[in-house]
């Protein structure tokens, strides 16, 4: 049912509408729901909400698709979560762009669309269409310890010299440079595309993730990789990485044995109480590489994800769209950074007073990065390619194939992927 668009109701909710949420019940658990349902409730006060969870999103959400009577709010998400591809291919999913254009909640003067962090609505749109709002957004690429930085008087270099400068103090101080998770080389595709995007940008970024010809072998690229590839060679990756996987060398990085760790925004929460207390762990931000890069210092690796769809086919698709604007409010999104300890895609939610300070330190990158920011997706395009080229990544930290090795051996990969 829809009824008339008005001030304070943009998609014309019928007001005692009944409304079904079906959450994921992942890392972000499912406390961070509550109270975008009493917000609803608070502006609808007739209309029954009915919010639950579950792992076995497409078990059992894909035979009410089928048959056409889905919930209206889907958060279709974890390693059960249904195909993409498929739901774009069948028509499925309602565009989201009346959400993009109404007024949000917190403030009408503002649309949702201003509210959104960069690469929200890009990530999301599949088919051409803008249909997946991804709620929480993250940062990813390497980490340090701002209190060793602090206790042995380093700066955060803005320079690639610098960086090797600062590489070869840590060294000489007893501190491995670099660890990173052999098992899951994956990690250092963050790091390693920040470098690339830095130097080459928005372009060159895109063609990899489109899985392009000439993506990897583009002349900027190799120097990106070329730049990375003096951390091997001169040994600063700490003995026995290889061997590790992402826990261990997180580990080691906590234990000050490594100055370095690639990872997202997840680690800080992921170790939990194994962070020393006044660690300060902080995001990297990438420095200038040449004298022309396409970007500036602090350009940021940084995407959204939890992504919430409202199915074409449900009752209240007015009701979905009140949902998405209520869980987009400041306090909303404010409240999921409070219980998630993750940035939500709202650019405006206030970080809780008691926020670590892994995350300050996000929120300060992205700040500072404006939209110099960039996603890898080429994880959910072609995972498979992914971990391949990734594979290539886990030889060129040992030291067993250089850059240039590299970009051939990963455009080899993807031509044959795009076939």
């Amino acid at each position: 049912p829809t009824g008339a668009a008005a001030a304070g109701n943009p998609f014309g909710v019928v007001p005692d509408a009944p409304v079904e949420v079906v959450v994921f019940d992942g890392g972000y658990g499912q406390a961070y729901i509550k109270l975008p349902v009493q917000l609803y409730g608070g502006k609808h006060p007739k209309a029954k909400i009915t919010q639950t969870a579950t792992q076995q999103i497409q078990q059992s959400l894909q035979p009410r698709f089928v048959a056409g009577n889905p919930p209206d709010v889907v958060n279709n998400s974890g390693s059960n979560a249904i195909d993409y591809g498929a739901l774009v291919k069948d028509e499925a999913l309602l565009p989201l762009l009346p959400l993009l254009d109404a007024p949000s909640w917190s403030d009408p003067a503002v649309t949702v669309r201003d509210t959104l962090r960069p690469g929200v609505v890009e990530v999301g749109t599949h088919g051409g269409q803008f249909t997946v709002l991804n709620y929480s957004y993250g940062a990813y690429g390497a980490w340090y310890s701002a209190s060793l930085f602090k206790e042995k008087g380093w700066t955060y270099p803005q320079t690639w010299d610098d960086y090797l400068a600062l590489c070869d103090k840590m060294a000489t101080a007893g501190i491995a440079p670099w660890t990173y998770p052999g098992q899951f080389p994956y990690y250092m595709f963050w790091w390693l595309a920040s470098m690339i995007y830095k130097v080459a940008g928005k372009e060159v970024i895109d063609k990899i993730n489109n899985l392009d010809k000439g993506a990897w072998t583009d002349e900027r690229v190799v120097t990106a990789l070329k730049a990375f590839e003096a951390i091997p060679a001169n040994g600063w990756v700490l003995k026995g990485s290889s061997g590790l996987n992402h826990t261990d060398a997180q580990m080691q990085f906590l234990l000050g044995k490594a100055g370095f760790v690639p990872g997202g925004s997840w680690l800080e929460k992921e170790m939990g109480d194994s962070v020393p207390a006044g660690f300060d762990m902080s995001i990297c931000r990438v420095p200038s590489i040449t004298s022309a890069d396409d970007r500036p210092f602090g350009a940021l690796c940084a995407k959204a994800g939890e992504p919430y769809i409202v199915p074409r086919s449900a009752k209240n698709t007015a009701g979905g769209l009140e949902f998405l604007r209520a869980m987009l409010s400041d306090e909303g999104a404010a409240n999921f950074i409070a219980q998630a300890g993750t940035l939500s895609s709202n650019r405006r939610a206030k970080l809780p007073k008691d926020a670590k300070h892994g995350l300050v330190s996000i929120d300060a990158a992205l700040a500072e990065a404006g939209d110099n920011v960039f996603g890898v997706t080429l994880d959910t395009r072609d995972s498979r390619l992914w971990g391949d080229i990734a594979k290539v990544m886990g030889r060129f930290m040992n030291g067993d194939v250089k850059a240039d090795q590299l970009a051939k051996e990963a455009q080899r990969l993807t031509d044959a992927a795009r076939g």
